[in-house]
């Protein structure tokens, strides 16, 4: 026993009006409901929700919630935290009454991000998932919200923490000081990568989220052209999990990630490996203020030198 999924993913946002617009009518979430805070609780299957948008300002990661599967899981999880010298702190009711699960406590990672570990999340067999626009759905169910990557002060010091205490596992390693880990079939549910090895001042790198469908991350693509949002990384696909997807801002500035096709990973047969690059095809970094369309003076050189 130990963390079955990313259950959820809260976000302290400044602009909800702006976030409520994309998460809908441009990524397909659907609002559960909204506090009278402002905080919006956003749904992509059958779970009360996925994400929650609280007007805290930061924009940017505010926790991440790590579901167990029973009482006992979480106990045990508490205990191994506890022995090595981590603060655990109990959920406090009003904050599990935002959570909307049974149980739930709290504790920093060795750079200070928020991590949760809870059981007992609402389902809501009542109200079936209703997109925010037409699209075939999101994979999530089991495998959990999707995965986050998440800048960290020490990689090995992180890993150490993960792995040992948290029970997650290697998925593989990217060129760089990034690693990846997993805690169920999907190939990760959290990256993570040195500060200052990324362009972020952020401490969430980027969110991604899963579609059942290639042609609604298309469509999507399209879209975020056609509404001239911030595209940051164009249509491609991954060597380490194969996703096919691009990566679009958010209007809290970190990029969101949207898309299909992942390879899953079965840890009896899995063999951890390092990756030279990142990317089969595609993939290419779009300056601030350029288009997709565009390409860079870079990526024009290389494409120059490729033909000499």
């Amino acid at each position: 026993m130990g963390i079955a999924q990313l259950g959820y993913v809260g976000l302290g946002v400044s602009d909800l009006g702006r976030w409520e617009d994309f998460a809908t009518r441009i990524v397909g979430l659907q609002i559960g409901d909204r506090a009278a805070d402002g905080t919006l609780h956003l749904r992509m299957d059958e779970y009360y929700h996925r994400l929650i948008l609280q007007p805290s300002g930061e924009d940017d990661l505010a926790y991440v919630g790590w579901q167990v599967t029973t009482p006992r899981a979480l106990d045990e999880l508490v205990a191994r935290l506890e022995a090595a010298g981590v603060a655990v702190t109990e959920g406090s009711d009003e904050e599990r009454a935002v959570r909307k699960v049974r149980r739930f406590v709290h504790f920093a990672d060795p750079s200070g991000h928020r991590f949760e570990l809870f059981y007992g999340s609402v389902l809501m067999t009542s109200a079936p998932f209703v997109p925010g626009r037409p699209i075939a759905g999101f994979k999530a169910g089991p495998l959990g919200v999707g995965h986050v990557v998440l800048m960290v002060d020490d990689r090995d010091a992180t890993e150490r923490f993960y792995l040992d205490l948290l029970g997650l596992r290697i998925s593989d390693y990217g060129s760089g000081p990034v690693a990846f880990f997993h805690c169920n079939p999907r190939h990760h549910s959290i990256g993570i990568a040195v500060r200052g090895a990324l362009p972020t001042n952020k401490r969430l790198r980027h969110l991604m989220l899963e579609l059942q469908s290639l042609d609604d991350v298309g469509i999507a693509y399209d879209l975020c052209q056609k509404e001239a949002l911030p595209i940051t990384i164009t249509l491609g696909k991954h060597s380490n999990d194969f996703m096919v997807s691009f990566y679009v801002e958010t209007p809290s500035g970190f990029a969101l990630e949207y898309g299909w096709g992942a390879r899953e990973i079965d840890d009896a047969t899995w063999e951890v490996t390092s990756y030279d690059r990142g990317d089969v095809w595609g993939h290419e970094r779009i300056p601030r203020g350029a288009s997709a369309g565009a390409r860079s003076d870079e990526s024009l050189a290389r494409a120059a030198a490729a033909r000499s």
